[in-house]
């Protein structure tokens, strides 16, 4: 038979175990606790997002018909309901055909051959790209209520008004 060999005694003592294993049983606790908090974020981060985007959207709003009314209604009419020199943009059928891409490049560029001016800093305007996108967003919020105005086009002045 062989002959058991003497075991050596332990290199670490038993105290220095039971503390890493304290150590261990903590840490995984804590990611425990962290998962489950990624858990309940991530079910909670849809609606926060939502709600972050309807306050956006209404900050949005707000300061785009600010902007509008200090620098666009002299030409466009309270509301954008059309003005002696400017077109209708209260008006279902602009809204309708035309994109927030295209009414930001119009705002943006300006439309040149009218009086309507650049107003974006890329094209020595004075408004910021943020700006211009606020304004988009005001014209956009009067579609639900804006009316039927099929020449749109035409000024206050030459459709008759």
């Amino acid at each position: 038979m062989p002959r058991e060999r003497p075991q050596p005694e332990p290199y670490e003592p038993s105290w220095l175990e039971r503390s890493l294993n304290r150590y261990l049983l903590a840490g995984l606790v804590f990611m425990a606790a962290l998962i489950a908090g990624f858990v309940v974020y991530q079910a909670r981060e849809s609606s926060l997002r939502a709600d972050a985007a309807r306050s956006q959207l209404a900050d949005y709003k707000k300061i785009g018909r600010s902007l509008f009314d200090a620098s666009c209604a002299q030409c466009h009419g309270d509301n954008a309901s059309g003005g002696a020199s400017a077109p209708t943009l209260n008006s279902k059928q602009f809204l309708a055909t035309t994109s927030d891409a295209e009414t930001h490049a119009l705002i943006a560029g300006g439309i040149s051959g009218t009086e309507m001016p650049t107003w974006s800093l890329d094209f020595g305007g004075t408004f910021t790209d943020e700006q211009v996108s606020q304004i988009v967003t005001y014209l956009r919020s009067l579609a639900p209520h804006a009316p039927s105005v099929p020449d749109w086009r035409q000024s206050g002045k030459a459709a008759g008004r």
